[in-house]
């Protein structure tokens, strides 16, 4: 008879680990797949040369260009992104043009990365984030 409250204390610990599991998996997805709107301009004289792409393990993939911005949300507040636009017609090119100096962007971006971007034209961005980028460039 014994048995069984050992049964149910296994079982109680099961779902416990399971629910923890799940919280912590969902703020996991969260914190790395699901961005907030901002917006950034690419200063005149942001330098676009292409430049080797990598691997993790140190293979040359393609070339393409690095993006280090200030972007901005509906606020007004500041974040820095970065993400990297591969050269048109290379392996890991995702048919996206490079963003030229001078155009404006949306960004959506996570806590850790940049999720998606597209450019977007002056009169799409929030009045805030327009003042901030007006105002640093």
């Amino acid at each position: 008879m014994k048995k069984r409250p050992v049964l149910w204390i296994v079982l109680a610990l099961v779902a416990v680990v399971v629910v923890a599991g799940a919280i912590w998996g969902k703020q996991y997805y969260d914190a790395r797949y699901v961005g907030a709107d901002y917006y950034a301009m690419v200063p005149q004289d942001y330098d676009t040369t292409s430049h080797d792409i990598k691997s993790m393990n140190g293979e040359v993939v393609g070339t393409g260009v690095d993006y280090k911005l200030t972007a901005y949300n509906a606020r007004g507040e500041a974040r820095p992104v970065a993400f990297t636009v591969a050269d048109p017609g290379t392996s890991i090119s995702r048919g996206e043009e490079q963003p030229q100096p001078g155009a404006y962007l949306w960004v959506s971006a996570s806590k850790q990365i940049v999720v998606r971007w597209k450019s977007t034209e002056q009169n799409a961005i929030p009045e805030k984030a327009l003042e901030m980028i007006r105002k640093n460039h």
